[in-house]
């Protein structure tokens, strides 16, 4: 064919595009595209490709999804198909997102197999691009609007995934962030997966000499879990007794840098299974009981373990749901080591000790019971009794990390009816709270308020205070968290 039939072919589309859709112009269109197909096939087709996007924008192509023809649209999908070959997604991307979603939307499955390879495929690279960064968002979009196994995992779409996944650690992980958003749709979805073998590959990932890609899949496995079959799945895997059983080994050929980075990411992975959807937190301690991991390394003298730290917080992270919190309170060994070695934290440690007690303190807005009598006797071991003196000793420290940690504290006691009677208790602390120091960051100031408010809403507090102090609590909410006394002072001069 030569060059000036295309040029003639891709002219006639243009004029049917401007008519009527009668069944003459429909009939030409059809024709038309099938001839263009040709033309595209038989090249050269790089000139036909550029003459046809200069003349024919991919919009009217779209616009071809309403025809009432089936053997049209099956004609343009195919022209289009080819020409999304050689196009980059940033030739496209400020428009080809709805585009996508139009084409994964149509009811002919000749469109919707055209889409998802050509959005898998721009997940490939080692490195992210705005391209990869972009092809994500849109699949993950996709998925959350349920446009998910018919369409995204087609069988052509399948071949561009296995062939990622067979790729770099960086594109397969992209694979699993959409997997991760996919799952989060449906058991159905997991099902699926498994069958196409994509979550036996994300189970081997935890088998990597690459420390990154063990760590990357330790994030990854909560958020799977938002599916109860996921967890289930994992489970009977053997994933999480043999993560447990890595934690608790004392092998000195263990002993070094990785092995600490990997055990504090398996520290994390345990802390933030408990919140996973799909997730009994009870249940899953019983099973898989961290607590005794945390109060070991809890333990551990020094202020400088970076993997101590790591522990603490991660009790922090667990401790602030109430179900890991019953279960931990009944276990009682990194609670204990908590309480006994508070006293001897300092520095930027002391303000870690301080967000994990908040943390455990603050885990439900109405505790039951169960939790608040753990939170209390949490408490009462702490410092020796007095440990509301220290926090306000390490609040006049008037660093604004200790300031925001220890007022947190405070601002989490108010929600235990035990909490707001033990700060009622000390007029010492009461004066503290109310005494406002502008000198303080504003950060600092703005947890004081806090502080105050949250006692001021407790619905013990009435009672807990007397009359004054709850006088004095209300004017100081009223006044907010930057009030300065403008009353003018009288200066005494000697005569």
């Amino acid at each position: 064919m030569s060059d000036k039939e295309y040029v003639a072919t891709i002219k006639q589309i243009c004029e049917f595009l401007q008519s009527d859709p009668t069944p003459d112009v429909i009939q030409g269109l059809r024709d038309s595209f099938s001839n263009l197909s040709m033309h595209l096939k038989a090249g050269p087709f790089l000139e036909v490709f550029e003459t046809t996007i200069s003349n024919i924008p991919f919009g009217a192509l779209f616009s071809l999804l309403a025809a009432p023809d089936n053997k049209l649209i099956v004609s343009v999908a195919d022209v289009t198909g080819q020409l999304l070959n050689p196009v980059t997604w940033t030739m496209v991307h400020q428009t080809f997102e709805d585009y996508i979603i139009q084409g994964l939307a149509h009811p002919h499955s000749t469109f919707s197999e055209h889409y998802g390879p050509h959005l898998w495929k721009c997940l490939e690279g080692k490195s992210d691009t705005d391209t990869t960064k972009l092809a994500k968002r849109v699949l993950v979009h996709l998925f959350n609007v349920g446009m998910a196994k018919d369409y995204l995992f087609s069988k052509d779409s399948l071949k561009v995934v296995n062939s990622l996944l067979s790729g770099n650690e960086s594109q397969r992980f992209r694979v699993y962030d959409v997997v991760t958003a996919a799952i989060g749709r449906s058991d159905e979805i997991f099902e699926f997966l498994c069958q196409k073998g994509i979550i036996d590959a994300f189970v081997k990932e935890g088998d990597s000499d690459d420390i990154m890609a063990v760590m990357n899949w330790h994030e990854l496995l909560p958020i799977l879990c938002t599916a109860k079959s996921a967890y289930d799945y994992f489970s009977l895997q053997g994933i999480f007794s043999k993560s447990l059983q890595q934690l608790n080994s004392n092998d000195a050929e263990t002993a070094s840098a990785t092995y600490s980075l990997l055990q504090a990411s398996t520290l994390k992975l345990f802390s933030r299974m408990v919140d996973a959807q799909g997730v009994n937190p009870a249940e899953f301690l019983a099973e898989y009981d961290i607590a005794p991991v945390l109060g070991r390394l809890i333990s551990t003298e020094g202020s400088e373990s970076e993997l101590k730290s790591t522990a603490i917080r991660c009790l922090g992270a667990a401790g602030n749901n109430a179900g890991a919190l019953e279960h931990l309170a009944a276990e009682n060994t990194a609670l204990e080591a908590l309480a006994d070695t508070y006293g001897r934290s300092i520095g930027h440690q002391r303000v870690e000790y301080l967000q994990t007690i908040a943390c455990i303190f603050g885990h439900a807005p109405q505790p039951t019971n169960t939790t608040s009598q753990a939170c209390y006797e949490l408490y009462s071991r702490l410092a020796q009794g007095k440990f509301l003196v220290s926090v306000t000793q390490e609040i006049m420290k008037g660093f604004e990390e200790s300031c925001a940690a220890g007022f947190a504290v405070i601002q989490k006691m108010a929600g235990h009816a035990w909490g707001v009677r033990e700060i009622a208790s000390s007029k010492t602390v009461v004066n503290f709270l109310l005494t406002r120091d502008s000198s303080r960051v504003k950060t600092a100031q703005q947890w004081q308020f806090s502080a105050v408010q949250a006692i001021a809403e407790a619905k013990d507090a009435q009672g807990a205070f007397d009359s004054d102090d709850y006088s004095r609590i209300a004017r100081y909410v009223k006044e907010g968290p930057y009030y300065v006394d403008s009353t003018p002072q009288v200066a005494l001069g000697s005569s």
